[in-house]
């Protein structure tokens, strides 16, 4: 089913569902990096989490792959076709802030290495 098809629930869920894969994604790199790096990004994640009402730092169900950068992304195109009551557009901005300052953090830390 495309996001465009996809009812507000449905489109909320799905960001849910792809933040909390990023989130385990980078909980592996954050326990298996012996420099600390990846926790510099837990303030955003942890803010992306609230926001959505996922408990950080729980163990994600299913094996986590992927690239969290890209599962983020998605996500943000999915967070940005939710449509909520005027009294809830602070909150769907609030949203997109969150997802793309996580995506910012992660590529960063991911690329600091890079230069």
């Amino acid at each position: 089913m495309s996001e465009q098809r996809m009812s507000g629930g449905d489109l909320r869920q799905r960001v849910v569902e792809l933040v909390s894969r990023a989130e385990a994604i980078v909980e592996v790199l954050e326990v298996n990096a012996v420099d600390g790096r990846w926790a510099m990004t837990a303030f955003s994640r942890y803010r992306l989490c609230e926001l959505l009402g996922i408990m950080p730092y729980v163990r994600y169900g299913g094996e986590p792959d992927g690239d969290p950068v890209e599962l983020l992304e998605e996500a943000a195109r999915a967070a940005e076709q939710i449509d909520v009551p005027i009294e809830d557009i602070s909150w769907r901005l609030a949203l997109g802030d969150a997802l793309r300052t996580a995506v910012a953090d992660i590529r960063r830390v991911r690329d600091a290495g890079d230069v």
